[in-house]
């Protein structure tokens, strides 16, 4: 069996989240929104943006939480200050 380095591992590691860019071949990891080399726009792999129903649903579930709680803190702060 052979013994790696930490080094080794590391640049493993690394080498399975590279790809080439599409527009000039530079290595880039698969997470990066811009090749650093050409400065063209990447689309991360396995991304996928949210839409905007789904947005709008985040946004509406995260106004009605907020709105619960407030009224839940103004009701106890007159129940608890007489």
């Amino acid at each position: 069996m052979k013994k790696t380095t930490i080094h080794e591992d590391k640049r493993a590691k690394l080498e399975k989240h590279t790809l080439a860019c599409p527009n000039c071949g530079y290595p880039v990891l698969d997470h990066m929104t811009q090749c650093p080399n050409c400065k063209s726009k990447l689309t991360p792999v396995g991304y996928q943006p949210m839409s905007d129903q789904k947005i709008k649903k985040i946004r509406w579930i995260t106004y009605s939480i907020g709105a619960v709680i407030s009224i839940a803190i103004i009701v106890l702060i007159i129940v608890f200050r007489k």
